[in-house]
Parts: structure tokens; sequence; C-alpha cells
């Protein structure tokens, strides 16, 4: 692909220069490799990347499948009877960055593959975007144009199309496959399938067996590079958007990986009681003075069942430090 010579190599970003500088040792394979990186990006298909790719099984593919009707798949028609092709998404000249996502979750996934027929697309993901709910924003796609570094990063290494998402799920499904080759515990069929994002969240902990697990018992080392862990740290305003990690690690919900044990997540706790007990010693305050307040009531009685939320939190998290 390099045949071009310098003038070739000089037109990638710097940062991918600097990857293909790296030669291999000679007579080494990828098996040689000293480290390997999985880095999981969710919500977009490949088509919707790279479906403009020369050279993948994109838009051009030959083998596409074909629906009912004899169109292809993404020929989507919605219930007016009306007929859409994919079409590009320019970033540049529109406001598509700020235009939010597509429903991406077990039922309307569900219900876009209609048992099969893959012809429900239109309708099942549609945006939520003022005045724009009737548009075919399910079948927008980005150019080279629109996303370079990432057309030159495939130009530059090697592209694997024809993958698609694990379950048609939405994101901790998807993440618990990642992580763990698996939506259920133990792959027993006996045990339900946690297809639903709040099946698995730190209130809703699983315990199967993960990957870095097996990395660990054959004696190859891991690591996860991540900012703040998903559980409240005391993160506010625009520390939380930044340095969050938006419940996107798995791992958190895996029993076995302790994630109540963090001295940032006590002090939350300690924090949140400590408001908890000035704002109802002032609504106790309140109640006592006029008893027949109903609306104050309801306040004082629903933030004293979410301070025992807190306490048992408090108490689970020093039980892990001290296990640590």
């Amino acid at each position: 692909m390099l045949a071009g010579g310098a003038g070739v190599f000089s037109a990638f970003p710097d940062a991918i220069q600097k990857a293909m500088a790296i030669n291999p040792a000679k007579g080494t394979t990828f098996e040689d490799a000293e480290h390997i990186v999985l880095l999981m990006q969710e919500n977009r298909s490949f088509d919707h990347c790279f479906g403009a790719l020369r050279g993948v099984r994109g838009f051009n593919d030959p083998r596409a499948l074909r629906l009912a009707n004899g169109n292809p798949v993404w020929l989507q028609t919605n219930k007016d009877n009306k007929s859409y092709l994919p079409f590009r998404l320019d970033m540049q000249n529109t406001k598509i960055t700020w235009m939010g996502g597509l429903p991406h979750t077990w039922k309307d996934q569900v219900d876009a593959r209609n048992n099969g027929q893959y012809d429900q697309w239109l309708t099942a993901k549609k945006t939520g975007y003022k005045g724009f709910e009737d548009k075919p924003m399910t079948l927008g796609y980005y150019t080279r144009q629109d996303l370079p570094f990432n057309y030159a990063l495939a130009d530059a290494f090697t592209i694997c199309d024809q993958h698609f998402c694990s379950s048609l799920t939405g994101t901790t499904p998807n993440r618990l496959y990642f992580w763990s080759g698996a939506l259920r515990k133990d792959g027993l069929a006996e045990n339900p399938a946690l297809v639903r994002n709040h099946e698995a969240d730190h209130n809703a902990e699983v315990s199967w067996k993960t990957l870095p697990e097996l990395l660990q018992e054959n004696d190859v080392s891991w690591k996860v590079y991540q900012n703040e862990l998903s559980i409240p740290s005391g993160l506010n305003g625009e520390e939380d958007a930044w340095l969050s990690n938006f419940t996107d690690n798995d791992l958190e919900w895996f029993s076995q990986y302790h994630v109540r044990r963090s001295k940032k997540y006590e002090a939350y706790l300690s924090g949140k009681l400590a408001e908890y007990d000035k704002s109802l010693k002032e609504l106790k305050e309140r109640v006592d003075k006029n008893p027949e307040d109903e609306k104050t009531q309801r306040v004082w009685k629903g933030l004293t069942e979410r301070k025992q939320f807190y306490i048992k939190e408090l108490d689970r998290c020093r039980e892990e430090l001290k296990k640590s």
C-alpha cells in the first residue's frame, strides 16, 4: 500500500506516521506482540463509519442482504411507503454532531430486526431531535471528509469488515459480551439473558468469569485505562462530563472486582449523608410547625427513605475497605 513512497507516508496524520515508523523485529509475527489494546466504541455500525471506505463490504457489497421486496437491506421503507437510501451526514456543514443519538436498546433493536425481515429500521429508530422525527436519520453515514483520522488509520493498517454488535441490545449487554463473552451466568440456558441495561448495574451485580480473570489464570498481565469509576466519586459539573466513565466499564458490575472498595466513594457517601441530615432537620421543623402540610411531609418521608439507602451503601463501602 505504501508503494507510493514518502509522499504517501507524509499524507498520514503525525500519530499514524509515528506508529507506522515502528518496524517489527525481523522474523516476528503478531504472536510476538507484547501488548494488545482492546477499545470498544459503541452505537456506530460499521457502515455508519466505514461503509464508504474503498475495498470493504460496505455500501458496494454485492452480497448484501435482500429484503422480502427484493431491495437491498439499506433501502428502507417507512409506514407511509416512502423509501430512503443511505445519505451522508456532513459533519462540517451541519449540526449533526450535536443532534444526539438514536434509540439503541433491546426493544427497538428487536423491533428493527422484525423477526429476521430487517425492514423496520425507519420506524424503530426514530430520532427524538425536535423537527426531525420523521427523517431517516438511521440511514445516515460519514465519509473520509467527516472522519479523516479514522479513514487514515484504516488505510495505514488492517480493518476488518463484517463485524456487528454482539447482541441486538444496548450498552450494558454488549459490554458484558466484550468483557466476558456472555450475557448469562456461566452461559447456561436456565440463567436469564441480561438484555437490558438495568439488569447489570451497581445495584444488580453479576459474578461469572471475565476475560481479565482468564488472562490472569494464564499468566498474562492486563490493565484497564480509564478516568474515574462510574460509582460516584464527588465529581461535579464539567468535571463529571469530562472525567467520569459514564457506566461504560462493565467490570464494575462484576462483584469480584469490588468496585465499592473506594476511599472517594466513602467520602462521597459521607458527604451525602451530611447533606441529608441537614435537609431532614429543616424539613422536620417545618412538619412539626405545620402538620397539615402534606407536600412537606411527603418530601421528608422520601428523603428519610433515601437516606437509608446511603447508610447501607456506606456500610457496604466500609466493609469492602476493611478487606483491602
